[in-house]
């Protein structure tokens, strides 16, 4: 008999099984039997997507002309055949949409047109067209219909860019100029202001100051004039007492004096008649005396006047001289301008020569360059870094053979080759490798390689038929095989001296040793004396000048003397002449000079005499004619071009620099041969690998080296593999023919032809670096060499000119001499006159009268005084103190300054921010100039000014939040499995080893408490939740990448928390339904997933438990956050509600 133990756990088994088996049933229904699962997954994305377009535009008007541009994205889109489109209202669409009947509904807002036409405004708005999708669809069908929406909008902003681009162009324009006048009127005022109040006002605070001062120092003037004024009193009335007694001493003085006048007078009047008569004999001598300095005078200044006239025209006769035997300068000069315009015409000549050969060159390395891409890579726009193996399978197969005449390809392929091979030369190309190799312009690997291709035609040629080309003769193999003689070039650089230095040395420097050296050549010191000498004549000083190799020495001399000869003038018309220096070849004029004495006797003084010397320039220059030899180093020899710069040095400083350049002959004929070498290399690199391709086996390595062996012993039909295109190719299909070109053949071949490639490539690019652009070239290229040469003829104008100057030189001494004419004589005057008569004889009687009317006065003088000091006195007391005054002028000038120094600081301040405001605003005008530059022309900053135009329409999407954040992303998917099995491990784990407390029976009896708290066990379980969410959060956040990282970590913890406690009480208390309940979600959410390709239908039962199912909310919610939506309140309030119905489901537990 069963016992009910038994009987509970069958039933618990039946109840299990039935379970399982109604779970499996239903998942593999829904799976494999509902049709609307499959429904959308595999019929609605075959059909034609349904959109609905609700157009809500009410136009605008722009430009005078009105649009609705609503009406013409509705004639836009019924030109899409490839998906069925609808136009109806709002109403129509959302239920529609709800229904299924549209996959996506587009709605044009009614400010569509007004937005889109608003450029011309401030600020312009783009459009905005909102777009929704059906919630339900797969990720697949959402795609396409973004990517659909997408297309039709940029399509409709190309055509609303293309509408008004001029006129916004116009408008840019109108603000640029406002702009600038803006700037300009602004600059202008605060100029004005600047100028006219703030510089004039800006002195006024100083003024006040001083007024101020000044008030002080009257303030202070007036207590001293207190002061003094007192003193003064005292001082007068003393001063008048003591002029009382001294009048009264004065006037019995005054008596006595009178007598001794009288009788001074009369001996005055005797001595008066003396000197009159000494006077007239004086002035008839003065007279004989102007009269000769006149006639000396005048012929010793014409004297002058012709020799300055007779030295600078035969000067100036000098040099306009043409007669090259008298050494002159015009004569030399104008002969050096002529060889100078001679050398300069040729080494241009010379240039312009080189530079169009170099020009024809690259045009063919550039036309072979494109041959060699069409023949390896199928295309001439493709290069070593685009091709890839297909276009190298591709360009091989055009070689086999022609597409429309495949069928007879063996017969066509070989006469394909036998027509290349007359392109290769039979003779000297073998000659010509050894030579390329020998001067190391080709590796030893590659000129093995071009000898076994030679040996594989030659072979071909002889046994199967098809003769090669003629003989071709190299340029290449007769050229010298150094440079053996330098390069020299003609020089006139002008170098200066400081003659004040005593001693100088200029040197010519070569720039890079590595070069070579340089040698000077035909610079004699004889010139370069002449030249300094000409320049320091009448100096005083002497020049000497030595040239020994590269170096020039240069050494001045000072001839200059110190000493003095005195000169003295004798009586009695003697005449005295100085003494000559024995060591000073040139004798003053005012050497000796000539005075005649009458009746007195002169006084001799002494006087100094020296020569006279022209000012000492500070420095003198010198034209150094020769050549330059340049002795290249034997590294550089065989460079095809070599440039090397060179400097005037003196000591430590830089008089001039330059630069040589020197092409080597040796490779000139190897640049003519090199499109011929390279045709006949092209041909036989192209030759060989179609042999090798039609003969060798397509397993084995297609390597001409190797197949090249093989042919000493043996034909190349006898050495054709079984399997080889030669032997099979009639049996081959074109996908066969395709693949049986092996993966070594294409190495091999795309090698081959990489390395002609690069040397072609590199070949054009070294002729480029030589040559230069065209326009801005670099320096040292032939280009810039070319425009940099001077004028050839800038000599030759220069001594045109200077001649002109001579000739109005000379014209400008003559007139001067011309206008010579003598000084007119000066007449005698004397100083007696009607006005200023000879004196006569005193009158003594006047005298005396005067003296007793000063005797009167002094009488009137004494009484004068006594009054004067009592009106002193008695006027001081009378003057007013202007102390108050000067206090009040101080207080209001003090008053004064201060308003007037903050209405400057307020000016400062007001013209500091008004030139900021102008700074900003030219500098505004500037860059708007600058946008307006690049909106003409397609500059770069075309991305910023046309930021509006490149996109004026944006759509916003206004689905559900699954569709809004899904689109294609993974994570979200990825997120809630994690989240799923992670916190069903931990919850298990938990389960397994935290045990709930065992309650005895004892201890039950003693309380009548139907819950109690279990913390032994809760305590475990609540830390190991708590660490698992934090570091699954935390490890998320940087894998996810999240728009905020705060709201996905809240997110994470709360979810795994709530999960782990939940999961963890059901395995403790109802492990079996906790299984059976995860695995049911865990089944339908796998099985409806969108991510997948998965979409259920509208209205069904599927879509109702897709709507319900945890998981699936739980991805929408990481799908939300992921693209940077936030948590709602009802959101954070459903996750802590989870967590505490966890929490407590573990901490609380009820009582049997």
């Amino acid at each position: 008999m069963n016992s009910p133990h038994k009987e509970k756990r069958y039933l618990k088994i039946l109840t299990a099984v039935a379970c399982v088996s109604l779970l499996s049933g239903s998942l593999v229904y829904f799976a494999l039997k509902d049709q609307s699962l499959h429904y959308s997954s595999e019929i609605k994305q075959t059909a034609k997507v349904q959109y609905a377009l609700v157009n809500e535009d009410k136009g605008a008007r722009f430009e005078n002309t009105d649009y609705n541009l609503g009406s013409d994205f509705v004639t836009l889109i019924n030109q899409d055949t490839e998906n069925n489109w609808e136009t109806t209202n709002r109403s129509v669409a959302e239920a529609g949409l709800k229904s299924g009947q549209f996959d996506a509904v587009i709605t044009l807002p009614s400010d569509f047109s007004e937005k889109l036409l608003s450029l011309e405004s401030v600020s312009p708005e783009k459009a905005t067209v909102s777009y929704q999708i059906r919630e339900g669809q797969n990720e697949q069908a959402n795609q396409a219909v973004h990517s659909q929406v997408n297309t039709v909008l940029q399509g409709f902003n190309q055509r609303v860019v293309r509408m008004y681009f001029s006129s916004i162009i116009r408008n840019l324009s109108d603000a640029q100029t406002n702009v600038n006048q803006m700037a300009a009127t602004e600059l202008s005022q605060n100029t004005f202001i600047i100028s006219n109040i703030q510089a004039p006002f800006s002195t006024l605070p100083d003024s006040f100051r001083s007024t101020q001062s000044i008030a002080n120092s009257l303030k202070t003037d007036n207590e001293l004039f207190k002061t003094q004024q007192e003193a003064f009193v005292k001082s007068v009335a003393s001063s008048m007492e003591a002029n009382n007694n001294s009048l009264d001493a004065s006037g019995k003085a005054l008596e006595s004096t009178t007598n001794s006048v009288n009788e001074f007078s009369k001996e005055a009047n005797t001595r008066l008649e003396k000197s009159t008569d000494q006077y007239k004999e004086q002035s008839e001598k003065d007279k004989a005396a102007l009269e000769k300095q006149w006639t000396d005078d005048q012929k010793h200044y014409s004297d002058l006047y012709n020799a300055l006239y007779t030295v600078g025209n035969a000067k100036l006769k000098e040099l306009q001289s043409s007669d090259t035997a008298t050494g002159s300068f015009m004569a030399d000069f104008k002969a050096k301008a002529g060889e100078y315009k001679t050398a300069q015409s040729k080494v241009k000549g010379n240039l312009e020569a080189q530079i169009t050969s170099l020009e024809k060159e690259v045009a063919e390395l550039r036309a072979l360059r494109e041959t060699i891409a069409e023949t390896y890579y199928g295309s001439k726009d493709l290069s070593v870094q685009t091709a890839t193996d297909k276009d190298i399978r591709s360009a091989i197969l055009n070689l086999m053979t022609k597409p429309e005449n495949r069928s007879k390809l063996p017969k066509q392929y070989i006469e394909a080759i036998a027509s290349r091979l007359p392109m290769i030369s039979s003779g000297d190309l073998s000659a010509l490798i050894a030579k390329l190799e020998q001067d190391k312009l080709i590796s030893s690997d590659e000129a093995t390689t071009y000898r076994n291709e030679l040996k594989i035609v030659s072979n071909y040629s002889s046994e199967l038929g098809g003769s090669l080309g003629q003989n071709t003769t190299f340029k290449y193999l007769s050229s010298a095989a150094t440079v053996t003689s330098p390069a020299t070039y003609p020089i006139h650089q002008t170098i200066e001296f400081d003659p004040s230095t005593g001693s100088q040395t200029v040197q010519l420097n070569i720039d890079d040793a590595k070069m070579g050296n340089l040698e000077l050549e035909g610079v004699t010191k004889d010139s370069i004396e002449a030249s300094i000498r000409q320049q320091l004549k009448d100096t005083g000083y002497h020049v000497t000048a030595a040239v020994s190799g590269n170096t020039i020495q240069v050494t001045f001399v000072n001839e200059r003397t110190a000493s003095t000869t005195p000169v003295a003038s004798s009586d009695s018309g003697g005449s005295s002449t100085s003494n000559e220096d024995a060591s000073d070849a040139t004798t003053s004029t005012n050497s000796t000079s000539t005075s005649e004495s009458t009746a007195a006797t002169p006084t001799t003084s002494p006087e100094i005499s020296q020569p006279s010397y022209a000012t000492l320039p500070k420095k003198v220059s010198v034209t150094i004619s020769g050549q330059i030899k340049w002795n290249l180093s034997d590294d550089v020899k065989k460079n095809s071009y070599n440039q090397v710069g060179y400097s005037w040095t003196d000591g430590s400083s830089v008089q001039a620099s330059a630069q040589l350049s020197v092409f080597n002959g040796k490779y000139d004929t190897l640049a003519e041969d090199l499109p011929t070498i390279l045709k006949n290399f092209q041909n036989l690199d192209l030759a060989a690998q179609q042999i090798v391709t039609l003969f060798a086996s397509p397993g084995a390595s297609l390597d001409i080296n190797q197949f090249a062996g093989t042919l000493s012993s043996g034909t190349l039909v006898q050495k054709a593999s079984p399997d080889s295109v030669y032997s099979l190719y009639n049996n081959l299909t074109d996908d066969e023919r395709a693949s049986e070109i092996s993966d070594v053949l294409v190495t091999k071949y795309r090698l081959a032809g990489d390395n002609l490639y690069k040397q072609v490539d590199q070949q054009l690019k070294g002729v480029t670096d030589i040559l230069g652009e065209k326009e801005n070239p670099k320096e040292g290229t032939l280009r810039q060499v070319y425009q940099s040469l001077p004028d050839s003829d800038l000599l030759v104008k220069q001594a045109s000119a200077l001649n002109t100057w001579y000739g109005e030189m000379q014209k400008v001494l003559d007139e001067a001499h011309n206008q010579w004419k003598d000084s007119e004589k000066l007449a005698y005057e004397s100083v007696v006159n009607d006005q200023n008569p000879q004196p006569e004889k005193m009158n003594t009687s006047k005298l005396e009268e005067e003296v007793k009317s000063l005797l009167s006065q002094y009488d009137s003088l004494r009484d004068s005084s006594k009054k004067t000091a009592q009106a002193t006195a008695d006027g001081a007391a009378q003057v007013r103190d202007i102390s108050p005054q000067i206090q009040q002028l101080n207080e209001t000038t003090e008053s004064i300054q201060k308003s007037a120094d903050g209405v400057l600081s307020s000016l400062n301040q007001s013209v500091k921010e008004t030139s900021g405001t102008v700074e900003k605003n030219t500098s505004y005008a500037e860059q708007f100039g600058k946008v307006l530059a690049n909106a003409k022309s397609g500059g770069a900053d075309n991305k910023q000014v046309f930021n509006f135009l490149s996109d004026p329409i944006t759509t916003k999407v206004t689905e559900g939040k699954t569709q809004a954040a899904s689109h294609i992303s993974i994570i979200p998917y990825y997120m809630t499995l994690l989240l799923s099995v992670i916190s069903f491990v931990i919850a298990m784990t938990i389960g397994r080893f935290v045990k709930d407390r065992q309650e005895r029976e004892e201890t039950d009896l003693l309380t009548t408490k139907k819950w109690d708290l279990k913390l032994q066990s809760f305590l475990p379980t609540i830390i190991t939740a708590t660490v698992g969410s934090i570091l699954f959060s935390g490890v998320t956040i940087g894998v996810a990448t999240a728009a905020n990282g705060f709201l996905w970590f809240i997110y994470c913890f709360m979810l795994m928390a709530s999960l782990i406690l939940v999961l963890s009480y059901g395995l403790k208390k109802a492990p079996y339904p906790t299984y059976i309940v995860s695995s049911s979600l865990l089944g339908f959410y796998l099985l409806l997933t969108p991510i997948l390709g998965v979409a259920t239908q509208s209205g069904s039962f599927l879509n109702f438990l897709y709507r319900l199912s945890p998981l699936q909310n739980i991805e929408n919610g990481f799908s939300y956050l992921l693209v940077g939506g936030s948590l709602g309140i009802v959101t954070i309030l459903l996750l802590l509600l989870f967590v505490g119905i966890g929490v407590g489901l573990n901490l609380f537990t009820r009582k049997k």
